[in-house]
């Protein structure tokens, strides 16, 4: 069994590799960043490009064509982008601002949507881009939903896996109990000088999918624009969860 499912982690921790700073690796930097040895790791390369879950390019390797497949396939299962359409356009803004659509994923916000209006803020979020979950605004409006000891293993994990400092739990609790109470987060915690206004999407089982945010510069965000986000996120992740729960009764009964 443990030599069977060796190679299969060996595969996940070359996959794994590849961060949304670093597009492209040598097998020499594969090696060092999963600590398998050069050979194994070019041996493992080699497979994954047959396989299509990596390419070949000048630089050495990047996630291949069957990796934006299997993701595509995870998100339209959750049905979030679908229920999203036309809501994020319309979500009501103050200049600079930008709408962001994220999925969570145990410790983690995946970046599906961000829609920025003509003077887009220089941020580092980009679609298909993954986040700790406790840093962001859609994250940390998400994980509000879940009951504190999940949140704890997820974040832990999270920290494991990105080599990142724990935060203070004690003061992700006060905030996670604070967004459950309003339904919203005000969150700065993510990029410097950058503040969002977020709030949390549930699935029909009232599980949290993932969340919606406005976000922009800091110092546009005064009391009144806080305000008038606050309602205009809140709108939009209700109208987005109805979408989810009224389709997910129609996609149980659609046959396979």
């Amino acid at each position: 069994m443990e030599q069977g499912v060796a190679p299969v982690v060996k595969a996940i921790k070359v996959l794994r590799a590849f961060t949304p700073a670093v597009g492209a690796l040598s097998v020499r930097e594969i090696a060092v960043r999963t600590g398998i040895p050069r050979s194994t790791a070019h041996a493992l390369c080699q497979t994954l490009v047959t396989e299509g879950m990596l390419r070949r390019s000048d630089d050495g390797y990047q996630l291949g064509p069957l990796v934006l497949e299997l993701g595509g396939l995870v998100i339209e299962r959750t049905g979030l982008v679908r229920a999203a359409e036309g809501i994020l356009e319309r979500l009501g803004r103050v200049p600079e601002q930008e709408v962001h659509l994220g999925q969570l994923t145990e410790g983690w916000v995946v970046y599906l949507n961000r829609n920025a209006g003509p003077r887009r803020p220089e941020m580092h979020n980009r679609v298909g881009q993954r986040a700790p979950a406790h840093l962001t605004g859609c994250g940390k409006a998400a994980l509000s939903v879940l009951p504190f000891d999940e949140v704890i293993s997820h974040v832990q994990r999270c920290c494991a896996d990105s080599d990142i400092p724990t935060p203070d739990m004690g003061a992700l609790e006060a905030e996670l109990a604070q967004a459950r109470r309003d339904g919203f987060v005000v969150s700065t915690s993510f990029q410097r000088g950058r503040t969002s206004v977020a709030s949390p999407i549930v699935d029909g089982s009232g599980r949290p999918v993932g969340g919606v945010s406005l976000a922009g510069p800091g110092g546009m965000f005064c009391s009144v624009v806080i305000g008038s986000s606050r309602d205009a996120v809140v709108e939009a992740a209700s109208v987005i969860s109805s979408r989810l729960v009224n389709g997910s009764l129609l996609w149980a009964t659609r046959p396979a």
